[in-house]
């Protein structure tokens, strides 16, 4: 078995759109059932929500449940942002006209990040937000039902919640041990997933599909490790020029100085 990397959106997508999969993953998860009437990969609102035209990776509704699952490989400082604002607006796509602001489905937005993060506070399995109202005798109450969660599977731990551990093991196998996964092939469900993310069962469009995406974000990581090796670059030689002004300042000979910042005659001759 070689099963393909769940960092990928392609396969990540194939997934969680699999009706059985689906529902198993959120009745492990929430705790809940659902019947889904309509499974949507790369969801739109039309007219979009908020001024903003964004897409969602799988939308899901039932008679009182709504689901949005996103993945986000990379991690860039306004990813909170972003969801919260996705989660929102699905909240009010709900209200359907002026005449009725009952919402008649429960949100739940759940994020995937697939990969390993640079902050602290946020290298956890699962991070959850509710919207809690709060009294002025210190009650607390659920008025509205909607939760937002972010799942970082490469933190799971012993508090993490046992109905994710199959799921995150598995997104975590795919991607550092796809040939030999250690996944709970003992649970039908699991069997399933992996076969169907196994590499040999994919079309050639899936496969085109995940190369692209793979060859676009190699090229996304080389531009941002160009941009910091110039950074870098621009940063060591304004170093330099600052030491071989305040040397040259001193009146200190150019060969001595040229050696001592790498810099060259003709540079430090510009310089004065």
């Amino acid at each position: 078995m070689q099963i393909a990397p769940l960092n990928n959106q392609v396969v990540f997508k194939k997934l969680l759109s699999d009706e059985e999969i689906l529902k198993t993953f959120i009745k492990d998860f929430l705790d809940i059932d659902i019947t889904p009437q309509s499974i949507e990969v790369e969801k739109k609102f039309v007219p979009p929500i908020g001024g903003v035209d964004f897409e969602i990776d799988i939308f899901v509704d039932d008679p009182i449940h709504r689901l949005v699952i996103e993945i986000q490989r990379e991690r860039y400082d306004y990813d909170f942002d972003r969801f919260w604002h996705y989660h929102i607006a699905s909240q009010l796509e709900l209200v359907k006209s002026h005449k009725e602001y009952k919402l008649d489905r429960t949100v739940y937005t759940i994020v995937w990040f697939t990969r390993k993060v640079r902050e602290k506070q946020y290298q956890r399995s699962l991070m959850t937000t509710n919207q809690v109202t709060t009294t002025e005798q210190d009650e607390s109450m659920i008025l509205y039902p909607h939760q937002l969660f972010f799942l970082n599977p490469f933190y799971l731990n012993e508090k993490t919640p046992q109905g994710l551990e199959d799921w995150m093991t598995l997104v975590v196998e795919s991607v550092n041990n796809p040939t030999h996964p250690n996944i709970n092939l003992k649970r039908p469900i699991i069997q399933k997933a992996a076969k169907l993310i196994d590499d040999d069962g994919l079309t050639p469009k899936e496969r085109m599909a995940i190369i692209d995406e793979r060859d676009y974000n190699n090229m996304r990581h080389k531009e941002w490790e160009d941009g910091l090796q110039q950074g870098l670059q621009k940063g060591l030689q304004a170093g330099q020029i600052k030491i071989a002004r305040n040397l040259l300042a001193k009146g200190l000979d150019y060969a001595f100085i040229a050696e001592t910042t790498g810099l060259s005659i003709d540079e430090l001759e510009s310089l004065t």
